[in-house]
């Protein structure tokens, strides 16, 4: 699951929002600053924020 991507433009996975979160981002904006997922088309906006709720 860890390898799962979760934004095709930028190739963002499961594992790199987890990096993300242990290193402090707390909401969707957070992110996108952190791995630019989402930056490109935004069609992933709802699979982010519903990835980072699992992982927080």
């Amino acid at each position: 699951m860890s390898d799962k991507i979760v934004c095709d433009c930028m190739g963002t996975t499961v594992e790199d929002i987890k990096v993300a979160v242990a290193n402090g981002a707390k909401t969707v904006e957070d992110i996108k600053e952190a791995t630019e997922a989402g930056t490109v088309c935004c069609g992933c906006d709802c699979e982010l924020e519903t990835t980072l709720h699992e992982v927080l």
